[in-house]
């Protein structure tokens, strides 16, 4: 007799006295056990011997794909083929399949090994994916299931959400390029699809709150230098917090007046390999130093954290208070409150104050961009004396905020003869702290 879906469906699990055998058709037949346990089974002769294959169990297949793959097995077989090695051949590519987490694994300790921010995009992995679906063979995982896994990390991190797309992204195209898969389901997918829209934040500090920060900070006696000086190095070199995170004394080269940021310690040097190369102009060098010595020569990093008596390297996300403390002390010292900040809001601060000074061009490669298109391709100089003049214009215009107490000090609480100078236009030693 011929099998049908609603006959499969009365049997299955249904309780017999012995194993049954039902036909179909094109040799496919279904052994029924005891139990009800349905298997789709195909018979066959090769070579003068009789040969049965199990196809399937029923329903985690259905009648129809069990006729389809019959078929492939009787095409196998017209051309003096034994089905039964098709069988062992998928059988072995599907161990071979692997899984979410081996295939990004894979990823992560050859490609994405030199993204900068590899070990933070690893864990979210290992938070977020890993626990849900890592053990699922990665083919079989649908456009839906992934929707639905991002949808639900969006909730509480929407951020890590559109981060973990984007490297599925690039895992997927990686894995199919190199046939390690079949399928990239989630190439055409977009933070928008999660419901997440990306704003782009237009804050920066005007020149009146350049001053209350810069002088809130120093006179913060809760903050510690090191976190001062970073507010420093931010709102003049417009450098990123992981630039300033992962630098080391031996970057700052005062013999030839350059700091020197490796390409796996930028944002941008794993798509370019390239080193980002800044001048040191004269008045700051004392400020360096300075910030060199609040840890001892034995400490690697510029800007260290210290833990008892051990400096280590400071942990990203060490930033994400200072604002806080920043404003408390301005609204405490100046009785005024400021909008929100955050300390890249400092780069986007240097970057629009020295529009004025300098070129776009030399603007753009002083905070470590590129420069666009064909311009970028052809263009290698580094304009080491044009960013040297534009921060120097920069030094004196910071100078000239910072010691304008007539216009700023709202209160008149800070003297210009206050002991603790800040970028004084009147002395080489004007960032000392």
């Amino acid at each position: 007799m011929a099998l049908s879906d609603s006959w499969l469906k009365s049997n299955n699990g249904k309780v017999r006295d012995k194993v049954e055998v039902i036909t179909d058709r094109d040799a496919l037949s279904v052994r029924i056990s005891p139990k009800g346990k349905i298997v789709f089974q195909y018979r066959y002769r090769f070579n003068g011997k009789a040969k049965r294959i199990d196809v399937g169990t029923y329903p985690l297949m259905s009648l129809k794909d069990a006729r389809i793959l019959v078929q492939k097995y009787k095409i196998e077989l017209d051309q003096s083929k034994d089905p039964l090695q098709l069988k062992l051949k998928r059988e072995d590519d599907y161990v071979k399949q692997p899984t979410v987490k081996e295939i990004c694994d894979i990823w992560f300790n050859t490609i994405g090994v030199n993204k900068v921010a590899c070990k933070d995009d690893y864990r979210a992995f290992e938070i977020h994916v890993y626990p849900r679906i890592g053990k699922r063979i990665c083919d079989e995982v649908s456009l839906q299931e992934w929707s639905e896994l991002l949808f639900t990390i969006t909730t509480n991190a929407k951020t890590v959400a559109v981060k973990i797309l984007g490297n599925l992204k690039m895992i997927m195209r990686w894995g199919c390029i190199h046939g390690k898969l079949n399928n990239q389901p989630i190439q055409h997918l977009k933070a928008a699809d999660l419901n997440v829209k990306k704003v782009k934040r237009s804050r920066y500090l005007s020149e009146q709150e350049v001053f209350w920060v810069v002088h809130a900070s120093l006179r913060n006696n809760a903050m510690s230098p090191k976190n001062k000086a970073i507010i420093i190095m931010l709102l003049f070199f417009g450098c990123r917090v992981s630039e300033l995170r992962l630098a080391k004394k031996s970057d700052f080269d005062f013999q030839e007046n350059i700091w020197y940021i490796p390409p796996e310690n930028h944002k941008m040097g794993d798509k370019t390999n390239k080193p980002i190369i800044r001048p040191i102009i004269p008045q700051v060098v004392p400020f360096l130093k300075y910030v060199f010595s609040l840890s001892p020569d034995s400490c690697e990093y510029a800007f260290p954290n210290l833990k008892g008596k051990k400096y280590t390297r400071l942990e990203k996300g060490f930033q994400t208070t200072i604002p806080v403390h920043v404003n408390n002390s301005i609204k405490k010292i100046f009785d005024v409150g400021i909008d929100q900040w955050s300390t890249h809001d400092l780069r986007r601060t240097m970057r629009t104050h020295i529009s004025e000074l300098a070129p776009p061009h030399i603007c753009e490669i002083m905070l470590g961009h590129g420069l666009p298109a064909v311009w970028g391709t052809y263009d290698l100089h580094e304009y080491l004396s044009d960013q040297a003049q534009a921060y120097e214009k920069w030094f004196y215009k910071l100078c000239a905020i910072l010691d304008n107490h007539e216009r700023f000090d709202i209160k008149g609480c800070i003297s210009s003869d206050s002991s603790n100078p800040f970028l004084s236009s009147h002395n080489a030693t004007a960032l000392m702290p």
